[in-house]
């Protein structure tokens, strides 16, 4: 998955890495339910959650992986 700048991926991908940035700044796991009620459709975040890839994504943000965490997202987190 080729990693792109926010202002060019669009309102998906930045509305998702910008909830995982904080995610991995302030972890708190009623984010991570969150994000798991809007993959089941259940919950509006004003993103889409396309792939289960995010919340295994979400998930290494939230332990501090952020490495992992890029690898499963569009994020970039980990970058300079």
């Amino acid at each position: 998955m080729a990693k792109q700048d926010e202002k060019r991926i669009g309102k998906l991908h930045t509305g998702f890495c910008a909830f995982c940035k904080d995610l991995s700044s302030h972890p708190n796991s009623e984010k991570l339910k969150d994000l798991i009620l809007a993959f089941c459709g259940v919950k509006d975040l004003g993103f889409d959650v396309s792939s289960e890839d995010y919340i295994y994504g979400a998930v290494e943000y939230y332990k501090g992986n952020v490495s992992e965490g890029d690898k499963k997202t569009p994020c970039a987190l980990g970058d300079p």
